[in-house]
């Protein structure tokens, strides 16, 4: 009885306690459900609102940040353009033009400004026609139509308009050039010595290259006096034309509230072109042209639409993910022996196979890592140089004191010591006037040129040798067998010079010279030629100087003769200097350098260039020109890097003379101090702005680098030492007097929050935060 009670409660047992068990499963699972859902949904729109505003003010700065990008690069494109303009426009060529020529030189002049005009038209690619309208001859100078009458020409309704308009110069929408898609910039000049004008110079800018330059949706509106640099984001993609649309951005009433806007920057909610709400983002700048960035509602509305979406998304996403690992972390703690016990069934009956493939991705991605360490391993390799590369400038440099460790590393490298060897160096010709490359990079011209040097060794079979770049040219070794007669050398040297210096001219328009040392027989002497290739590179002094200079040639051609210093060469410069005849003393100079050709003397002619120099800067000194002032160029030693006459003249022509001129009009004057107080001024009434050098350089009319120097001269410190000490004085009396937030301080003085910390902690020893906790303490 007992035994059959016992069969009976036991499997009724066994049912009922799985079945509790079951609903206590699902129990678990809907709990751990309910407790996943309740704060990722909390979570979730905390995360919307959160995530809302920060798209708000990421829109904000994006604009602020696409504002400053295209003021940036439209001032690059426009002041180019205006300073191009203006100096044709005072270019000695017009002032020459006259209604009394005759056709002969009309012609010529005609000649001579078409050249310019093509060179400034091919100079930049946002100008497609430049055409200047000659009143007194009533024909038009294009570089696309040449010389043309002005009734034949197609924007004569332009030109009619331009001179009836009366501006000096402007920036317009012209009734023909604008169904050609141009915008003009136009300039009258007038007519010296008579009513109206001598002409009009205008260029033809085309639109849709700066709309490629410029952000997507850019467009320029000259409105009045002024000229307005608008980007309306997804406008592009309305079906209306170009002129449309610059109709419709003309009319915006937020544009009117801008030009009447005493703020130099602001930003302001107003109507769109379809008249729904947009964010206009404005900034003025001293030119009179106003840069102005327009986010419509429908922009910000596409932006703010992803976050839903995203957050949705992303909440289904964890609601899911908590779903499935609470049902699976639930079976997990509920019956754990029960999987364990599969486990082993598995393992037993070899069931569990590794479907998990992360160790063969992870072994592959090692792989692939080491492969390409190797690979960089073998660029630097290639990029140092070489160690045969190394041995070749010792040689030359003659760092090798004893013999053995020479012949080691020679037998080593595989360079022959039974030869006789001789050495070139090339240089390049007058660099500083090859706008291709800056005087800094003479590495990389010397890269070039022995490149050059070794593809010609390479294919010339009867020379042998070796090429570097070695400090700042290209040096060759050229070995020879011992047997050769030194003619046939010296020919094969010479061909292979004179190869150089075609491939350099022919293929990349470089002008250079060679010099050659002497042949020699052991490879010890190879120092000694190389010495003798650079004295050789020193007669490049002279005038008339054959490209390949051969050490023995010139000095074959030294002659001891007497001669003088051309000092009435000197005293005619200084007189014309003096006079303010700066062509005149050109002239003079190009006599002094003619004088100096006839020495046979290095040494003789770069002294004189020195006494010349010296006599220029005593002159400079007994007009009453601090010394100091004059000695801060470092004349001389700009001198120093010079090696040929061409380079010696143009500089004393672009540079030494100009500096005269300069010293000489404005010593002494007050308008320094005034500058650098105006500039002080502007820089503490913009310290919300990113204030540059150029732009204040600009406002006082000099030049960058003097404007620096006679800041530092007078204020004691650097210019951007002066701006940052502006925005940290700010920064501090935001912090002690306002209750703006950090970022909102940061902002105000032009810098993001994070260059503030830095910048602020970096002039006072503490973080904004401290510094303001300490005042208010």
């Amino acid at each position: 009885m007992l035994n059959w009670i016992a069969s009976r409660f036991r499997p009724s047992t066994s049912v009922g306690v799985r079945s509790s068990q079951g609903k206590y499963l699902y129990r678990l699972i809907w709990w751990g459900c309910i407790s996943v859902c309740i704060p990722v949904i909390l979570a979730g729109a905390v995360y919307y609102q959160l995530s809302m505003n920060r798209v708000k003010e990421q829109i904000t700065s994006e604009g602020q940040s696409s504002l400053l990008l295209m003021r940036d690069r439209s001032e690059h494109m426009l002041q180019g353009i205006e300073q191009e303009s203006l100096k044709l426009s005072v270019d000695p060529i017009l002032s020459k033009v006259s209604p009394r020529q005759d056709s002969g030189n009309s012609m010529i002049w005609h000649t001579d400004f078409l050249d310019k005009i093509a060179l400034v038209k091919n100079s930049n690619s946002f100008i497609d026609e430049i055409y200047f309208y000659s009143s007194s001859e009533n024909t038009v100078l294009s570089n696309r139509y040449g010389v043309i009458a002005k009734d034949e020409y197609r924007y004569r309704e332009d030109i009619d308009r331009i001179i009836a308009d009366g501006e000096i110069s402007k920036w317009a929408y012209m009734p023909s050039a604008q169904k050609d898609g141009y915008i003009t910039f136009a300039r009258v000049i007038p007519n010296t010595g008579a009513e109206g004008a001598k002409g009009v110079l205008a260029f033809e800018i085309d639109t849709s290259s700066f709309s490629k330059f410029m952000e997507a949706d850019s467009y320029i509106l000259p409105l009045e006096q002024h000229l307005v640099i608008i980007n309306y984001r997804k406008l592009s993609l309305r079906q209306d034309s170009g002129q449309e649309i610059i109709n419709q951005l003309a009319s915006l009433p937020g544009l009117d509230t801008i030009l009447k806007a005493e703020q130099n920057a602001d930003s302001f909610i107003g109507k769109g072109v379809n008249g729904a709400s947009a964010q206009y983002l404005y900034s003025k700048n001293v030119f009179g042209r106003i840069y102005v960035t327009v986010v419509s509602e429908e922009v910000m509305a596409g932006q703010l639409n992803w976050i839903r979406g995203v957050t949705l998304l992303v909440l289904f996403f964890f609601i899911l993910f908590g779903v499935i690992l609470t049902y699976f972390n639930s079976k997990r703690a509920y019956n754990p022996i029960e999987q364990l016990m599969k486990h082993s069934k598995a393992l037993r009956v070899g069931r569990v196979q590794s479907k998990e493939n992360e160790f063969e991705y992870i072994k592959e991605c090692l792989d692939f890592l080491d492969n390409e360490s190797e690979k960089l391993d073998q660029v630097m390799t290639k990029i140092q140089p070489t160690l045969i590369e190394r041995c070749l400038q010792q040689l030359l440099l003659g760092e090798y004191i004893r013999r053995e460790p020479l012949l080691r590393d020679c037998e080593a490298f595989g360079i022959s010591v039974n030869s006789t060897n001789v050495v070139l160096i090339v240089d390049a010709d007058n660099i500083t006037k090859d706008k291709r490359f800056r005087p800094e990079e003479k590495g990389i011209i010397a890269f070039v040129i022995s490149n050059v040097m070794g593809e010609l060794l390479q294919e010339n079979e009867s020379v042998q040798g070796y090429v570097i770049p070695y400090q700042g040219k290209g040096a060759a070794l050229l070995q020879f067998q011992q047997d050769t007669d030194q003619a046939t050398m010296l020919k094969m040297t010479m061909r292979y010079a004179h190869s150089v210096c075609t491939s350099l001219k022919h293929h990349l328009s470089m002008d250079v010279f060679v010099g050659v040392g002497r042949f020699y027989s052991h490879i010890d002497d190879v120092p000694v030629s190389y010495k003798e290739a650079e004295i050789a590179m020193q007669y490049r002094i002279f005038k008339d100087t054959v490209p390949v200079l051969f050490i023995e040639d010139l000095e074959l051609t030294k002659k001891q003769s007497a001669f003088h210093y051309p000092k009435i060469s000197e005293r005619a410069i200084l007189e014309s200097l003096e006079r303010g005849e700066y062509d005149a003393a050109a002239q003079y100079l190009s006599e002094f350098v003619e004088s100096l050709s006839i020495s046979p003397s290095y040494s003789f002619i770069y002294q004189s260039y020195y006494m010349l120099l010296f006599s220029i800067v005593d002159n400079l000194e007994k007009q009453g020109v601090n010394l100091l002032d004059i000695l801060e160029h470092n004349l001389f030693g700009q001198l120093q890097a010079k090696q040929t006459y061409k380079e010696i003249y143009h500089w004393f022509v672009e540079v030494v003379f100009p500096l005269y001129q300069w010293l000489a009009d404005n010593y002494r004057s007050e308008s320094g101090l005034s500058a650098v107080k105006k500039v002080c001024k502007y820089i503490k009434e913009n310290c919300s702005k990113d204030v540059s050098l150029v732009q204040c350089a600009d406002l006082v009319g000099m030049s960058p680098s003097y404007l620096s120097r006679l800041f530092k001269k007078e204020t004691g410190i650097n210019f951007l030492e002066y701006v940052v000490e502006c925005k940290m004085t700010e920064a501090t009396r935001l912090l002690s007097e306002t209750n703006q937030s950090i970022s909102e301080v940061a902002e105000a003085v032009g810098y993001s929050e994070r260059n503030l910390n830095r910048i602020f902690q970096r002039y006072t020893k503490m973080t904004p935060g401290t510094f303001r906790t300490k005042q208010r303490s």
